[in-house]
């Protein structure tokens, strides 16, 4: 099975006969095992109008070559034209579609540097990875480990845009979310949270802190250690409320009274300045 592109060229120059034909698409040809993703594609099964089926129909000029081109998946049932070199059925490939699946553009450098682009309805996406261990094989097509650089992702049933980017050893260490509720951003597999939306944000450390800002009230939160700002502040650790600890403190501070040889004395003689302590409190704290 040669290339099309030369096949293309002996039929320019041996006025070779170029057969087109309507037929439908029966089977999409999966790579079950590519290197890249396995609902790549190169080849289809298609049936003629007369009912004869032609498998293995090209998608691309070579498939020996599957790390560089431009793909077209077409949809299963959905009519193509195919086009036969010189009646040999094992040089047909597809020339016209009506309906594509999806589409992807796979771009290589002589660095094993790769640039992928995927369409399809409903979603956009561009991958930027590298061979894993960094050797330059020119004489390997299929490389067999990647390793991913950065991805920009964006769906647009429910729009959102997803950018990650990876360390050397092509694990995720960030990846930032925008939609119509606001953005996020995950480090480092979500040990470090930051999100953002309509009037309000909120950072979280995992094992750690969690912080919340709102137009309304600000809040840090630790285990059982709890921190509330708005009109007053609140503090609170244990289940047990710093406020009510003060005035149970204050309450306790206003019955003493000590034992002298004239008998117990009376309340202390301050017990009204106490008091307007507690009441200061109760306007800063709750």
């Amino acid at each position: 099975m040669g290339n099309i592109t030369d096949l293309i060229k002996n039929v320019a120059s041996n006025n070779q006969n170029i057969e087109t034909f309507a037929a439908k698409v029966i089977e999409i040809n999966n790579e079950i095992e590519s290197s890249h993703n396995t609902k790549d594609a190169y080849t289809v099964n298609i049936m003629r109008a007369d009912g004869a089926i032609i498998k293995n129909v090209r998608l691309k000029a070579s498939i020996q070559n599957l790390e560089e081109g431009i793909i077209t998946i077409p949809k299963k049932d959905s009519w193509v034209l195919a086009s036969i070199i010189d009646g040999v059925e094992t040089r047909a490939f597809i020339s016209q579609f009506s309906e594509i699946e999806r589409t992807f553009i796979r771009f290589k450098n002589d660095n094993n540097q790769y640039l992928e682009i995927n369409t399809d309805v409903d979603k956009f996406q561009m991958l930027f990875k590298e061979k894993e261990d960094g050797e330059n094989d020119s004489t390997s097509t299929v490389p067999s480990n990647y390793k991913n650089i950065a991805q920009l992702e964006f769906y647009g049933r429910k729009p959102n845009l997803t950018a990650s980017f990876y360390d050397q050893e092509g694990k995720e260490i960030c990846r930032s979310n925008f939609n119509s509720y606001g953005n996020s951003m995950s480090i480092n597999e979500g040990k470090v949270y930051f999100r953002l939306q309509d009037k309000e944000a909120r950072i979280t450390i995992k094992d750690g802190f969690e912080a919340l800002i709102t137009d309304t009230k600000t809040s840090f939160v630790k285990d059982q250690l709890n921190f509330e700002m708005d009109d007053k502040f609140k503090i609170s650790a244990g289940g047990k409320n710093l406020l009510t600890e003060l005035n149970n403190l204050i309450e306790e501070i206003g019955k003493i009274t000590v034992t002298t040889p004239m008998g117990p004395s009376g309340v202390p003689i301050n017990l009204t300045e106490i008091t307007k302590i507690k009441t200061t409190l109760g306007e800063l704290l709750k």
